[in-house]
């Protein structure tokens, strides 16, 4: 019993550590990997159809301001608060009743 799990552990440990041995070097990828270019350069010529209105390819400001726009699309503390402000323009909040002391429980 006592050789069939030093056995089984020696296996295991093999079969844990042999992968390691095998890995190829990072190096290798890094020399195959293309340089970026800059997000603002745009897309390929075909892919026009793609793009969104108001954006000049190759222009930053403009990358700027159409990132920054989709961004506060997704931001739900703004979206709430404008869709709270048109809501409430028409129909003004009463104000909020003082509030009377709490009785403390016998």
């Amino acid at each position: 019993m006592k050789r069939a799990l030093t056995t089984s552990a020696a296996l295991i440990a093999t079969a844990l550590l042999l992968p390691g041995c095998g890995e190829r070097s990072q190096a290798e990828a890094a020399r195959l990997k293309k340089a970026d270019a800059k997000a603002s350069s745009g897309a390929p010529a075909e892919a026009k159809v793609y793009t969104a209105s108001g954006w000049t390819q190759g222009d930053d400001a403009s990358w700027q301001n159409q990132i920054r726009g989709r961004t506060q699309g997704q931001n739900e503390y703004s979206r709430i608060t404008a869709t709270h402000t048109s809501a409430t323009e028409s129909a003004p909040l009463a104000a909020a009743p003082a509030s009377a002391p709490v009785a403390k429980a016998p």
